[in-house]
């Protein structure tokens, strides 16, 4: 058996872990991982790996533990061997995998059409990260949908929960919404939902040169200005910003533009993990990581 490993403190480094077989205790099943998708947001799971627990979901094995991670991801897999009454060899599960041959879990709070992961280790960590869905189950499952779903089902849970956090906070006061790195899936995600709320400010969505065609065509902003022309922004205007980027020096250029006006940011995605980053011009005391796991905990 095969892990996917990553060097936590350079995740530019990884290795395939060879791990021996583990026999399955009372009521633990073995799901064989079958496919998984891997994008920028796994990225943002790593380098908040400590600060928000990820590195915990999936202990690596082999030497030196400490120094190395599994980077958790999304997917599907399949049950080949069970020793629960309640989860049959067969079953196909969507959730929270590690990248790797195989995953033990023990089931609880088992439906017809969902589990948990009961497993010790995960016992305190965010239960939504926890939940499988049984998908044979499910009313209209497609697995030739399967590679959308586990591509996008996260990323757009996200732009959900950050549409429910502007709206729950009445904009913040803003009359416009500005999202960095408009281009991402999960901005995009964001923006088609605000373009379908009639209450939603303006819209405005920054992007690199090379991306702004591909932005204006897909037709889910207001309007759309490249990192270069960002001081077009009506700085007039009470602002709310949504930074998927953590591009410090666009981040930076806002708040001094926008000044009082810059009224919250929320702090989501990391697509610029690996640039030198600073606090200087930024308005921390109006800024706030986006944590997900606390508005996905109710499960």
């Amino acid at each position: 058996m095969q892990e996917f490993q990553t060097n936590k403190a350079n995740l530019t480094q990884a290795r395939l872990q060879e791990t021996r077989i583990h026999t399955l205790g009372d009521g633990e099943v073995r799901v064989k991982v079958d496919r998984f998708a891997f994008t920028a947001n796994n990225i943002t799971y790593a380098v908040m790996g400590d600060q928000l627990r990820y590195w915990q979901f999936f202990p690596p094995n082999g030497n030196e533990p400490e120094k190395w991670g599994i980077i958790p991801v999304w997917g599907f897999g399949d049950v080949v061997e069970s020793n629960s009454d309640a989860l049959p060899v067969g079953d196909r599960l969507f959730g929270y995998f590690p990248p790797a041959n195989e995953l033990i879990i023990t089931p609880k709070r088992v439906t017809q059409t969902s589990l948990l992961d009961g497993s010790v280790h995960r016992a305190e960590l965010p239960p939504g990260y926890n939940l499988y869905q049984r998908v044979n189950h499910e009313r209209g499952y497609d697995r030739a949908h399967d590679d959308q779903r586990m591509l996008l089902f996260v990323l757009h849970l996200t732009s959900f929960c950050l549409h429910d956090l502007l709206k729950g906070n009445d904009w913040f006061g803003a009359e416009q919404v500005l999202i960095i790195s408009a281009s991402s899936k999960t901005s995009i995600g964001l923006a088609y939902g605000l373009a379908d709320d009639k209450d939603a400010p303006h819209v405005i969505g920054l992007t690199s040169n090379r991306h702004v065609d591909f932005v204006q065509s897909i037709d889910a902003y207001d309007s759309v200005l490249s990192y270069d022309t960002l001081e077009q922004i009506d700085a007039t205007k009470p602002t709310v910003i949504v930074d998927m980027s953590a591009n410090t020096d666009v981040l930076s250029r806002l708040h001094r533009h926008l000044g009082d006006n810059m009224r919250y940011t929320s702090n989501v995605g990391l697509t610029h993990w690996d640039e030198p980053r600073h606090t200087e011009g930024i308005i921390q005391a109006r800024s706030q990581q986006f944590l997900r796991p606390v508005m996905y905990s109710n499960v």
